[in-house]
């Protein structure tokens, strides 16, 4: 792993002998973020708190760019010890507040324009949508909710950022390479995983002004005996389309993450989101195809793995 440093200024600083390191990919939220300790050797003390980004390689590939959050030097029984942490680009969206706005037939260049833009996020690649009425971005929303509220509301998808820290105003799911684990696949570790605590069966939705409400049922999780209710208060007068909205994606992201499955392989940046795995995977009976949402990859004295999170399309 090579990871340089940027200071404001634009001047680059090259980190000394990586010891070891963590790197986590998602793509989305949570924010991608990196861990990289150094054996440190007093060069950079005077300029570490003029850096503000980083971007690690591994064999040539862009591992990430980003934002550096944290740095600290450390006497240990390894010796002088310099640890930066940060992360992607997306946490520049993550980290500002947008203000409270109503957009009419808004279109994804404008929103692009007002919420990405003003924090020097590239974005070549974008599915232009138009969103027919009103969008809102409330009060107390980052400018990743106003992006992403936009996108997933007018197109049914979340962005996402390459590791190369550009955003992407597409749909991620297969946008990557497609893998395949099979028998013949050096596969150090698989787990399935499945959890019901906090996933929704029903959201309810009310219109306090015009005394209506929607109900909008999970019925997938109803019929496997699943029961959590949750009630949501929408601002005046709002569409019936608009409520409808509100309560199938409080269902959808309660779903998220509530049945995954956790393969360790060999081997560092093995997969990223957006890549999609053919598994056939005998000891715990999985067979199918899933979509890579996260990967985390390590390196050590002890080599280097990636651990990745399928779930299912």
């Amino acid at each position: 792993m090579k990871v340089e440093l940027i200071g404001y200024d634009g001047r680059v600083y090259t980190m000394p002998t990586v010891l070891r390191w963590r790197l986590l990919r998602t793509g989305q939220v949570p924010c991608d973020d990196l861990e990289v300790t150094c054996v440190y050797d007093g060069t950079l003390l005077g300029v570490m708190p003029e850096i503000s980004r980083f971007r690690a390689t591994e064999n040539g590939v862009t591992a990430l760019s980003g934002v550096v959050d944290e740095y600290a030097a450390a006497a240990t029984e390894e010796g002088l010890l310099l640890t930066v942490s940060g992360r992607g680009m997306a946490a520049l969206l993550l980290d500002n507040e947008a203000e409270a706005a109503t957009y009419q037939d808004t279109t994804t260049a404008e929103i692009l324009r007002n919420h990405a833009a003003p924090y020097g996020i590239v974005c070549r690649r974008a599915r232009e949508l138009v969103c027919g009425g009103s969008y809102q971005v409330k009060s107390g929303s980052s400018q990743w909710k106003a992006l992403s509220g936009f996108t997933h509301f007018t197109g049914g998808f979340v962005p996402y950022f390459t590791a190369s820290g550009e955003l992407v105003a597409e749909p991620m799911a297969r946008s990557g390479q497609r893998l395949v684990i099979d028998g013949g696949t050096p596969v150090l570790r698989c787990t399935r995983r499945e959890k019901r605590y906090g996933v929704l069966s029903e959201v309810l939705v009310k219109d306090k002004t015009r005394k209506t409400e929607q109900r909008v049922v999970n019925r997938p999780f109803l019929n496997r005996g699943g029961c959590r209710r949750q009630v949501l208060y929408t601002p005046g007068r709002s569409s019936y389309a608009a409520m409808r909205y509100t309560g199938s994606y409080q269902i959808e992201q309660s779903a998220q993450g509530s049945s995954q499955i956790e393969v360790k392989l060999p081997g560092a940046l093995a997969a990223e989101p957006g890549d999609w795995v053919e598994l056939s995977y005998g000891p715990l009976g999985l067979s199918g195809t899933y979509d890579v949402v996260s990967a985390e990859s390590r390196g050590g004295p002890e080599g280097a793995t990636t651990t990745i999170i399928l779930e299912e399309p």
